[in-house]
Order: structure tokens, then C-alpha cells, then sequence
């Protein structure tokens, strides 16, 4: 699962959330929720804040999501399978756009999912996007970065004793109609993500291990 075919996932997510009533579901009586609410309580009141600053609302509606317990669960029954390396989602967030005709836009999606450690070594040509300004990187995880419409973060996540495992755990952030913009939504979105992947971890057992600290910096 290279570069490339998250590029194209990610492309084809965003494509699709700036269609007219393009995300269908069982929204219709959703609850509209304050982002410390969404996601079964996924973010802590200070990266809901970020989460509010970012999307420039301050209540969603809830496209899917998952309890931590159970899909960090599920997550661990995958990994090393071929299922373990496609994107499991653990929460998307919409909101509704009354302008006439009802639109429904994505405002975030989180997904996780078990890569190779060789993923989590810098690609080239992130790194030429890191030197063109075009993406951030951060001292999160293994390898981590933000651009401006998402966010990546690989980190480690074995149990405890493992001698070897040749897996990262991968995490993505994809954005759309958001109004934070430049390096002030880049470290939204990171932060955003971090806190999702904090979770996860714990609840993998992994936290100690797994280079997440609440507060970070940009890599230098």
C-alpha cells in the first residue's frame, strides 16, 4: 500500500465529498453534535476546539463511527491479514448545507489501518513536498506529516515483548470544506489526528512505545 495509492484514495474521497447530496446514509435523524461529543467522545476538549477552528462550525453530524474499544479490537484481529491493510474507518463527519437544495459535505474522515515499516520511512517525494513547502512534517511517530487537506501519521504498536514485527500502524486524516488554512490548519489537522492515534494505542497498549506525545513540534 505505497505513496500513490493513498494519494489516489484520498483524491477520490475528496472528488466525492464536493458533489451535491453526495454522502447517503442514515442521516436523515443523526444528532447534530459539539465536536467534544462526536466520534463516541474521540477528542479531548482542546483538540475538539481545533476540530471546531478547522471545519469553522461548531456542531456535526455524524456520517459513521465506531466505539475505540471495539475497532481497536477489530484492528488487532486483522492485523497481518490482507484486510489489515485496507483503510478501516473509525469515524467521518459531516455537515448539512441548507442552500436550496440540501448538500451534505464531508468535513473529516479518520481511518487506520497495519503497513509495512518500510511505509513509515520517508518517501521521496514527500520529502520533496516537505522542501517545496507543500506539505509539514512532525516529531510524531515514526514519520508523520499535514498538508492542506490532510494528515498522516505511522507509528509502532507491538505488543509488549515483541522481538520482532515488521508492521507500523498507519493512521490518516482526510479533510474537505474547511476554512483553517496554512500551517495553522496543517497543525490542526496533525493535532486532530495525534489524539485519535493516542487513543487507539492505548487501547492497543501501545502508547508508551508509540512516540505520541500530546504536545509535539514540527520536525527540523
Amino acid at each position: 500500500m505505497g505513496y500513490s495509492r493513498r494519494a489516489a484514495s484520498m483524491c477520490a474521497l475528496l472528488a466525492v465529498s464536493s458533489l451535491s447530496c453526495s454522502v447517503k446514509g442514515n442521516t436523515e435523524e443523526a444528532p447534530i453534535l459539539p465536536a467534544t461529543k462526536v466520534c463516541n467522545s474521540l477528542f479531548p476538549e482542546p483538540v475538539a476546539r481545533q476540530l471546531e477552528a478547522l471545519a469553522g462550525i461548531r456542531r456535526f453530524t455524524e456520517y459513521s463511527k465506531q466505539g475505540v474499544e471495539s475497532f481497536s479490537s477489530r484492528l488487532q484481529k486483522i492485523k497481518g491479514s490482507p484486510q489489515g491493510q485496507e483503510e478501516q474507518e473509525v469515524c467521518r463527519l459531516i455537515t448539512e448545507v441548507d442552500d436550496g437544495r440540501k448538500e451534505r459535505r464531508l468535513i473529516v474522515a479518520v481511518s487506520f489501518w497495519w503497513s509495512e515499516s518500510e511505509l513509515a520511512k520517508p518517501h521521496p517525494e514527500i520529502t520533496k513536498q516537505a522542501k517545496s513547502g507543500k506539505l509539514t512534517q512532525y516529531s510524531l511517530g515514526t514519520r508523520s506529516e499535514a498538508r492542506d487537506n490532510g494528515a498522516a501519521i505511522y507509528f509502532r504498536c507491538s505488543p509488549r515483548g515483541a522481538v520482532k514485527d515488521t508492521t507500523v500502524l498507519s493512521g490518516n486524516l482526510w479533510t474537505a470544506n474547511t476554512k483553517l488554512t496554512g500551517q495553522a490548519g496543517r497543525n490542526a489537522r496533525i493535532t486532530i489526528l495525534n489524539a485519535a492515534a493516542r487513543k487507539i494505542a492505548r487501547q492497543l497498549d501501545c502508547l508508551d512505545t508509540a512516540n505520541l506525545p500530546e504536545t509535539f513540534h514540527k520536525a527540523t
